[in-house]
This record gives C-alpha cells, sequence and structure tokens, in this order.
C-alpha cells in the first residue's frame, strides 16, 4: 500500500513539473531558491524565492517568462536600492517594496503569495533533469591540453555528448577548448565532491572553441555536490547548480541559472537561455519516483 502511494505522489509531482519541462529551462534566465544580492542585471527574466538586494535590472533584452513577468521575487525588495523591470515585464511579488520599483514599458505590479510555489516547481524540475542527466556516463573527456570532444548518445531525439569532470581535471588548465562534433546538445556532469563542494571558475581556464555565446542555449554544465559556486570570467552555458552558492564577480553568463542562492552577482546573466535536451515527462517520472521511494526508506 506504501509502494502505491508512493506511485500516487510520483503522478502527481510529474502533472506538476512534468507537463512542460522544456519551457522552464527556456521561461526563466535566472531562478534562485532563496537571496540574490546583485549589482548587475538579467537579461531575460528572473525567479527568486527570497529577497532581492541591489540595484539592478532585469528584462534588459526581452521578457522570456511566458506568464509577462520580468521580474518575481517571493520575499522582499530590499531598501535603498533601485530595482528596473524593462520591456513591459511585470513585476511580481509576494512580500515588500522597500526600495524603488521602475516598470519600464508598462508592466504591472501584481501581489501574489504564491510565488513560493512557482519557485519550488521550478527547482523540483531543475533537480530532477540534473538527477538525469548525472545517470549518464562520460562519452568524451579532456585531454592534457583541455581539448574536449566526444561521441554522443541519444536523449529525446537528440544527439548528446557527456563529460564527467572534476575541479582536478580543470586546475592548471589555461583552456577548455570544446568541439561539439555531430552533438545537438553538451552536458557536462561536473562533480565537486573531491573539492570540498567547491566548483571554481575563477580563470583560468578560459573557454574557447565552440563554448561560444551562440553555442551557450545548447550547453548544460550540472553541478553535482556542490555548495559553492565562484565564477569571475566569461561562462558559456545553463547551470543547473541546485544546492549552491553562486559567487558571480565578473565576465558574466550565457545562459540559464539555477541555483540555491547568489551572493555575489557584480556580472550580467545574458539571454541564452537553455534550449537543448530535455527529458520526456516519463523519463522524469522515474527520477521522482525513486527519489520518493529512497525518502520513505530513509523514513522508515
Amino acid at each position: 500500500m506504501r509502494f502505491t502511494n508512493t506511485l500516487a505522489s510520483a503522478a502527481i509531482l510529474s502533472a506538476i513539473a512534468g507537463t512542460a519541462v522544456a519551457d522552464v529551462f527556456s521561461d526563466w534566465n535566472l531562478v534562485v531558491r532563496n537571496n540574490l544580492s546583485i549589482t548587475s542585471e538579467v537579461d531575460g527574466s528572473a525567479l527568486i524565492g527570497g529577497s532581492v538586494f541591489g540595484t539592478s535590472n532585469y528584462a534588459v533584452q526581452g521578457v522570456t517568462s511566458s506568464t509577462g513577468d520580468g521580474l518575481v521575487v517571493g520575499g522582499n525588495l530590499g531598501a535603498g536600492s533601485n530595482y528596473q523591470i524593462n520591456n513591459g515585464g511585470n513585476l511580481r511579488i509576494s512580500g515588500a517594496i522597500n526600495g524603488n520599483a521602475n516598470l519600464n514599458g508598462g508592466g504591472t505590479t501584481i501581489v501574489d503569495p504564491t510565488v513560493t510555489n512557482m519557485v519550488n516547481n521550478a527547482m523540483l524540475q531543475a533537480s530532477n533533469l540534473s538527477t538525469y542527466f548525472a545517470g549518464f556516463g562520460a562519452t568524451g573527456s579532456i585531454d592534457n591540453a583541455g581539448n574536449m570532444s566526444a561521441s554522443t548518445v541519444a536523449v529525446d531525439a537528440q544527439n548528446v555528448a557527456f563529460y564527467s569532470v572534476t575541479q582536478a581535471d580543470i586546475t592548471g588548465l589555461g583552456q577548455l577548448n570544446l568541439n561539439f562534433g555531430t552533438a545537438d546538445t553538451v552536458v557536462i556532469n561536473f562533480d565537486a565532491a573531491a573539492s570540498g563542494g567547491i566548483a571554481n571558475f575563477n580563470a583560468p581556464p578560459n573557454l574557447i572553441g565552440d563554448f561560444n555565446q551562440n553555442n551557450s542555449t545548447r550547453i548544460l554544465w550540472n553541478f553535482l555536490n556542490t555548495t559553492q559556486l565562484n565564477i569571475n570570467n566569461s561562462f558559456n552555458g545553463a547551470i543547473l547548480a541546485t544546492d549552491a552558492e553562486l559567487n558571480l564577480t565578473g565576465g558574466g553568463i550565457n545562459g540559464s541559472v539555477f541555483v540555491d542562492t547568489v551572493a555575489t552577482m557584480n556580472a550580467e546573466i545574458r539571454r541564452q537561455t537553455y534550449t537543448g535536451a530535455v527529458p520526456s515527462p516519463s523519463s522524469l517520472a522515474l527520477v521522482t519516483l525513486a527519489g520518493l521511494i529512497s525518502a520513505r526508506r530513509r523514513r522508515a
């Protein structure tokens, strides 16, 4: 009977998280489970579960969310800062506006107590995708000069190249040179367990070759066992680091970003939202089911 209840729970979660999985990654340029500290801008739409601190701009290059929101906040807008939502994007907020919110282009302010549900749904989908991709073995490797090339496997009718990387693999390299080859999507599973949960992309290495802005919509960095992610250089590709604190101190990120919190954001997140391979809802439902069964066994 317990297993039946687990199946029912998985079906419910699948209905919530799986009906339009890809939309979450193309809708949101930045998703943060908790607080965002920022002195820069997000080119697309941002979904923040906690509060926002620091003068900042959103939807600078257009509203990407299908909800029409440029900035969604589950907590408050901090005092003493200016927040600009551009291109007609709405400000959707659960808490208080303590600073100055400027809606540039005709957007509206929407008081919405359900923002937490939006954030939880988006982070659930990101976590499930992270778990799903973590289950694939590497089809390519990095040589001593930092060159990356791989064969591919089929995922959702796309050819996907997978890499398994640790901090030790990139420390001391001057560059990472990606060769897309025949891949439609590149997924880099970066496991920070051996480096104490810290993933450090304070250059070097520099990302070159097919690590470029045009390809960023088809590159996904899947950070596993990562509690802190440091970036100070131009970074190409979407980021799944759902348990990590992000410190973005320079360069900027081209891609969708899903993190637990942002402690420092002094460079922009650009609009190259992820459009690469995403498995079917039924595949992600199996990930959800496995997690539920594991959780029930731990409680038993």
